[in-house]
């Protein structure tokens, strides 16, 4: 999905991904248990037990199963093969009946909370259900003195495979990935590996595992969040990655970078986001967009 709003030269492209980390399934046993694989990173111990839907003729609820702990042998480490999905089938050919198929998606069935008290959201995909809510927000408030592309992309969580083909059909000057990412200042982490925390406002990233932001844009970036009095944070990933790293290789190549919303557990089937720090990424992402009408790098990128 692709927005334009039509200004004067130069091609922005800002990039948030619509698809959420989910199973699909694999194997139809002859018992009418489920095998699946994953479609984006999942830990095993993270979706024992959780209620899912299976997308066949109609959505089938389920659950995510595992022998049960009075039988099981002691192991050093679950895997994905150990599980399957129940849904109350009777047989494989019961399966077959309802539509299920090898193929066939499964995604969690978490509904989405809201926690007055402690301003918080908990629910599935806030990653990145969170970044195309900013963007969204962002581009139609925006009045760019530019050509402002706002991208809706798919298959992120399967290698960034959206991204690419899109910026190169859009053929930005620039391009920021507008995501959420890892809040790692839970207690079994160690602080000099959170990577961001909650209630730190967006994160700007320096570099992860594919790419390094130029330091000019960085430097902008930065400074766009100074003089506009916002909370932010500098982010090192050296384990993950974003659309901006797949944009970065379209074409000649395109300066990219990411800014994203903290949100913690994200992957699972439930995660927590704050509403201050969605708030300040929605007002960071507005304040880079109106900077970028008088500054040269979103013609040139550089």
């Amino acid at each position: 999905l692709i927005a334009v709003k039509k200004g004067g030269e130069g091609r922005v492209m800002l990039a948030a991904h619509m698809d959420e980390v989910a199973l699909m399934a694999s194997y139809l046993e002859e018992s009418g248990l489920i095998r699946f694989v994953s479609l984006g990173r999942v830990v095993p111990e993270q979706i024992l037990a959780q209620r899912v839907v299976v997308h066949a003729k109609r959505e089938l609820k389920g659950v995510v199963g595992v022998i049960p702990a009075h039988l099981a042998d002691k192991r050093e480490k679950l895997e994905l093969g150990d599980l399957y999905i129940d849904v109350g089938a009777g047989s494989r050919k019961e399966l077959e009946k309802l539509g299920v198929k090898p193929g066939s998606y499964i995604t969690f069935d978490t509904p989405l909370a809201y926690q007055e008290e402690t301003r918080s959201l908990m629910g599935k995909a806030l990653d990145n259900r969170v970044g195309c809510m900013v963007l969204a927000e962002a581009f139609k408030e925006a009045s760019p003195g530019y050509k402002l592309y706002a991208v809706f992309t798919v298959q992120e969580e399967r290698g960034l495979r959206g991204a690419q083909p899109a910026a190169y059909h859009v053929k930005p000057d620039l391009a920021i990935a507008v995501d959420s990412t890892i809040a790692a200042d839970t207690p079994e982490i160690p602080k000099h590996k959170a990577v961001t925390r909650l209630g730190g406002g967006p994160a700007l990233r320096v570099m992860d595992s594919r790419l390094i932001t130029p330091r000019k844009l960085l430097d902008f970036m930065v400074k766009v969040a100074e003089e506009a009095g916002i909370r932010y944070q500098l982010q090192l990933s050296p384990r993950s990655t974003t659309d901006a790293s797949a944009i970065n290789l379209a074409r000649e190549g395109v300066p990219a970078a990411a800014v994203a919303t903290p949100v913690r557990y994200i992957h699972a089937p439930v995660s927590l986001a704050k509403a201050e720090d969605i708030e300040e990424t929605m007002r960071y992402v507005s304040a880079l967009l109106e900077a970028l009408n008088t500054h040269p790098i979103a013609r040139s990128g550089r």
